[in-house]
């Protein structure tokens, strides 16, 4: 494997840059607090889970190759981000959220639900972009010896890059969780709440124009 070190200064990069995964992340924190960031992320990190494995069996090399496969994940992935940011802009603001109010038991079932809309989202964020799959493609390659085994070397990196990522992001969801008191305001929850749905409509746009 050629320069490890790299490769994880390299995934780190990728993963802070601000994209849809980062939007969604900061939309589910600064709403429902620590877990729903926390159960983002770890939908996120499952959607990587499955381009690595695309990656590692040459799944994402058909993709990139297919018109036809890659433009059917790419516009399935574009109005997924539509429809997110669509319903954020369109949604009733709710009263103040208290900062423990995700910890409170006896809104643990409802709670339990919203969280797991949380992770769908950030599963189908990540595992709807077609970019996701073509950058474990161009990228994991770089770091591989020819003259040892090349599956096992994707593999490494592909989780190695899955768990710089889902670090990251639960990073952002403690980090985000302290601001949250601001929401308790309403003027700026709705301003949030309606920029936040643009980005990501601004996000579903580009990537439907994103070209092969």
């Amino acid at each position: 494997m050629h320069s490890y070190n790299l490769f994880v200064l390299t995934a780190l990069a990728a993963a802070i840059l601000p994209g849809a995964d980062f939007a969604m992340v900061t939309k589910n924190t600064l709403a429902l607090g620590r877990k729903g960031g926390q159960a983002t992320a770890l939908g996120i990190a499952s959607g990587l889970m499955v381009h690595t494995t695309a990656a590692v069996l040459g799944l994402s090399v058909i993709i990139a190759k297919s018109a036809f496969l890659f433009g059917l994940v790419k516009y399935a992935g574009a109005a997924y981000l539509f429809y997110i940011g669509i319903t954020t802009l369109i949604s009733r603001v709710q009263g103040g959220i208290s900062p423990a109010s995700s910890d409170t038991p006896a809104k643990a079932p409802a709670s339990q639900n919203t969280f797991k809309n949380c992770f769908a989202q950030g599963a189908l964020t990540n595992t709807l972009n077609p970019k996701a799959a073509i950058f474990y493609m161009t990228l994991l390659p770089q770091f591989v010896d020819p003259t040892k085994d090349a599956y096992l070397q994707l593999a490494i990196l592909g989780l190695t890059s899955v768990i710089i990522v889902l670090i990251w992001f639960l990073f952002l969801a403690g980090a985000l969780d302290y601001i949250r008191v601001w929401f308790n305001k309403p003027m700026f929850r709705s301003v949030f709440q309606r920029l936040t749905g643009l980005v990501l409509i601004s996000f579903g746009m580009k990537l439907a124009l994103e070209k092969q």
